[in-house]
């Protein structure tokens, strides 16, 4: 476990109260972590395609802590949250 914040870059980002944000994280492996607060202040749903292809997960998360779930192993993601502005 890892946390991996400057390895996740958004890409994207919508809304001006409600926040879409595109995240592309590399190097990444289960259980590793990282830091959305910058964008959102609470995180409302969480998703995850790999780059492979071989991971399509819902992401957990704590507050603004979101967790890369099992199947993932040293690959590049794509994450896409929807929550509340920062």
């Amino acid at each position: 476990m890892a946390d991996v914040t400057a390895n996740a870059q958004p890409m994207f980002a919508d809304g001006l109260c409600e926040k879409f944000v595109l995240y592309a994280v590399k190097n990444c492996t289960a259980a590793d972590t990282f830091n959305v607060g910058a964008q959102l202040s609470v995180i409302k749903l969480a998703g995850l395609v790999s780059a492979t292809g071989s991971t399509i997960a819902q992401l957990s998360f704590t507050g603004t802590v979101v967790t890369i779930p099992t199947g993932v192993n040293k690959d590049a993601v794509w994450c896409m949250i929807s929550g509340v502005a920062a």
